[in-house]
């Protein structure tokens, strides 16, 4: 029970992650997603810099010793997950990169996201209307 306790953990851990790095692409269909993404990013970006831990780590430790921690050695989870969020060989300095990655994949988002706003927001009435008109045709179903 345990050792899928863990498993649950680290995936709720690697989606995560993939949020922290990509999540600013949900903004498309969820508008208030960065009060929630910005927060993540720079939780990300402190953690990879400090060389602190996620509480989400220990949790998985935890977890997988009360399962056994040898039958969650072998599990898919492990496997395919676990090695991509904690590789081997990670140095500080891979970490500062990965930090500066972090940022820069967001910024890249987040400009996008700003440059599509204001031109939306400079166009003429007139323009908003035939927008708003050829979306409404995409979403009728006949």
């Amino acid at each position: 029970m345990y050792s899928i306790l863990a498993d649950i953990v680290v995936c709720i851990h690697f989606a995560f992650v993939f949020f922290v790095i990509f999540g600013g692409l949900i903004y498309y269909f969820w508008r208030n997603c960065p009060y929630l993404h910005i927060p993540a990013v720079f939780w990300g970006f402190w953690v990879e810099l400090s060389g602190s831990i996620c509480p989400l780590t220990p949790l998985e430790n935890w977890l997988s010793e009360l399962g056994g921690g040898e039958s969650y050695r072998s599990s898919f989870v492990d496997q395919y997950i676990t090695q991509f969020l904690y590789p081997t060989g990670l140095d500080q300095n891979t970490k500062y990169y990965l930090a500066g990655g972090l940022i820069f994949i967001n910024l890249i988002i987040y400009i996008h996201i700003i440059r599509k706003r204001n031109r939306s927001n400079n166009m003429s009435v007139h323009d908003r209307i035939n927008q708003r008109a050829q979306e409404q045709e995409k979403k009728s179903f006949f």
